[in-house]
């Protein structure tokens, strides 16, 4: 048991440690910068090492830990850890981001990067990527709802900082400042709800609450309102989505860990409350009517599901419209993460394995797109899709990856987003949740449109002259991408690998019946499906198909007899009959904008126009409060003190 501590505490602080040492570090003469980067790196690695070891711990049980207790005003609150497998899967890849991102970030933060002015100088993004590292561990392994709320506020801190990282950019500071707003809703949330659930229940220990709050309780409701809100901004779900977009102005690397990171803690919220510790209190709410419609779930479980289904569409449409890079893939990362909601809001054994599956995925995949993407602007210096274009000429290695992340996003079989979303479809229509079943398939069309439109812009439009030679950024940058690339590729050949691993006993870690999983098959109560089969069928479609298709393309070459299309142009005015049928970024899909109005939806559901609206009262509201500043007057100051004094009397009295 000691050395099992030894590890988890290890990892959690060695981190925090380094850190802060890194900086002192620095200041070394000559070899500083070069020696602190060099030893966060290692630290990175020895950490993600450390969160390995614990997989062979938790294989005979969870582990339950109990350091010291400190008396509060309130009570007496004890710290220790508690790591199972649901802790340790979100745990493990958070990790496994941290090392890639500091490896990526060497090269990324370079006077090579032609997107910003960056130095060989030590900078604050290793510390705090190492810093939130250390946080999100502690938060994931705390035993107890308080050692959960301080490391919960410190990576959101951690993240403020990276999103700021361009601190002389008032674009930076405001979106750092819209992430910490927005955030701190939810942690303000989640403060509130661990003083209610402490006074009904007497304890903070995270693993006895469901034995000590009744299922009558009158507080559940606002508890698990507030749980939810305290969710929310962490996972990236409407209506506290929007600072993600925004955010992506930070460094590349940053965001692999304060997004993909982050979100991993979010979707472990869910599942800790709502599909472990408060199980019996969901389901033992009052069902859904028209269980034709909205499937045989609880009213908690619908309102997960149903923000999880409007995530996947405002997602969607927003990347539809989009121009920049990084900001497309970010509303395709909120669209997948809706879909990740809508399973755990079903509340059944199939939706949390899909959940969990769908969660490691969408990390694994747009981990990869946000990298591809760095090494993009890396190159080109550029974010605009309408000013990129045939860069799978110039950097190969760096198109294949991100064609393998685009194929996955798109739910392509063999890839790890087609397994996910196959457990995903088999739970909401195990749980006869219609609704639900027709927006995932639309907003996987959705989806498909915004991952071609991408493609296309990117890999295969004409680019313009570049003034400079563009090519696959250094092996440092590729050598993440291209992992990336394998792990989705096996998840999607053989997805029991992690089934086995790592979800089926975090299913089992929460008393939740599994799906039966053999070696080469998977089996729901809809059917099985047998992964081997699915790759050799592939396999021999992909081949008959290609050459089909060279045969026909011979063959057209060589009866080919009509004149080309530059023939007509001269009396079509010179103007490109096909100009609006080519997926750039300027005239994709004008059928959408034009007669559908996607970009009127996407102003309509804009949170943020709510969002500032309500700021501006806020603001009106406290210049108004500024007529009652006694200005030093001190004869007004005592005369304020003491109405206040009495009021407060009175209403103790009262209410006594």
């Amino acid at each position: 048991m000691i050395a099992q501590d030894s590890a988890a505490l290890t990892a959690i602080f060695l981190p925090l440690f380094i850190a802060f040492l890194s900086h002192w570090v620095a200041r070394t003469p000559k070899i500083g910068a070069k020696l602190a980067r060099s030893l966060c790196v290692l630290a990175s690695y020895a950490t993600f090492f450390l969160t390995c070891l614990l997989f062979y711990t938790v294989r005979d049980g969870p582990i339950k830990t109990h350091f010291f207790m400190v008396s509060l005003p309130i009570g007496v609150a004890s710290f220790g850890l508690y790591i199972d497998f649901l802790s340790l899967a979100p745990a493990f890849f958070s990790s496994l981001f941290t090392a890639l991102a500091l490896t990526y970030n060497v090269y990324y933060l370079s006077p090579y990067n032609r997107a910003y002015r960056v130095g060989w100088d030590f900078n604050r993004s290793y510390s705090f990527i190492l810093l939130f590292n250390g946080a999100m561990l502690g938060a994931l392994f705390s035993s107890n709802l308080l050692g959960l709320m301080i490391f919960w506020e410190l990576f959101s801190i951690c993240s403020y900082a990276l999103i700021s990282f361009w601190n002389e950019d008032r674009f930076s500071l405001g979106a750092a400042m819209k992430f910490l707003v927005m955030t701190h809703v939810g942690s303000l949330a989640l403060l509130i709800a661990t003083v209610m659930i402490f006074f009904s229940a007497g304890t903070l220990e995270i693993t006895e609450l469901s034995h000590a709050i009744s299922v009558c309780d009158p507080i559940i409701p606002v508890v698990f309102l507030l749980l939810l809100v305290a969710a929310l901004p962490k996972t990236v779900l409407f209506p506290l989505h929007s600072w993600l977009p925004d955010a992506t102005v930070a460094p590349t690397s940053t965001i692999l860990v304060f997004h993909e990171g982050g979100t991993l803690a979010g979707v472990y919220m869910f599942l800790r409350f709502f599909l472990d510790i408060f199980r019996a209190h969901v389901v033992s709410t009052t069902p859904m009517p028209l269980p034709s419609l909205f499937g045989n779930v609880s009213s908690w479980g619908f309102i997960i599901s149903l923000i999880g289904a409007v995530t996947i569409i405002i997602g969607a449409l927003n990347g539809l419209v989009e121009s920049d890079i990084k900001r497309i893939i970010a509303y395709g990362s909120i669209s997948g993460l809706g879909y990740a909601a809508m399973a755990a809001g079903l509340i059944t054994p199939l939706g949390s394995i899909a959940s969990l599956f769908l969660m490691i995925s969408h990390a694994l995949c747009f981990g990869l797109l946000f990298l591809c993407a760095g090494a993009i602007i890396y190159a080109t210096g550029k974010h605009d899709i309408n000013e990129l274009g045939g860069l799978y000429q110039r950097m190969p290695i760096t198109a294949f990856c991100f064609l393998i992340g685009v194929f996955t996003w798109s739910t392509v079989p063999l890839l790890s987003e087609f397994a996910g979303k196959y457990l995903l479809f088999h739970a909401v229509i195990n749980a006869q949740a219609t609704l639900f079943t027709a927006i995932a398939f639309l907003g996987c069309i959705l989806n498909v449109a915004v991952a071609m439109r991408l493609l296309h812009s990117i890999l295969m439009q004409k680019h313009a002259k570049s003034p400079f030679t563009v090519e696959d950024p250094p092996a440092a940058m590729l050598a993440p991408m291209v992992l990336m690339v394998i792990l989705l590729i096996v998840l999607g050949v053989a997805p029991t690998t992690l089934l086995n691993s790592l979800v089926i006993p975090a299913a089992r870690d929460v008393g939740l019946p599994a799906i039966v999983v053999t070696q080469w098959l998977v089996e729901t109560p809809l059917g099985f499906w047998n992964p081997p089969a699915i790759v050799i069928s592939m396999v021999i479609f992909l081949a008959l198909f290609s050459s089909i298709m060279l045969y026909l393309g011979k063959a057209a070459a060589f009866y080919r007899k009509t004149p080309s299309e530059e023939t007509f142009k001269p009396f079509l005015c010179g103007e490109d009959v096909n100009l609006l049928d080519h997926p750039y970024g300027d005239y994709f899909y004008h059928v959408l904008t034009n007669i559908v109005k996607t970009d009127y939806v996407c102003k309509a559901s804009d949170v943020d126009v709510a969002y500032n609206n309500l700021s501006k009262k806020f603001f009106g509201f406290c210049g108004k409060l500024l007529r009652l500043d006694i200005q030093q007057n001190y004869f007004a100051a005592f005369a304020s003190f003491i109405a206040g004094a009495i009021i407060l009397v009175l209403v103790a009295i009262l209410g006594g």
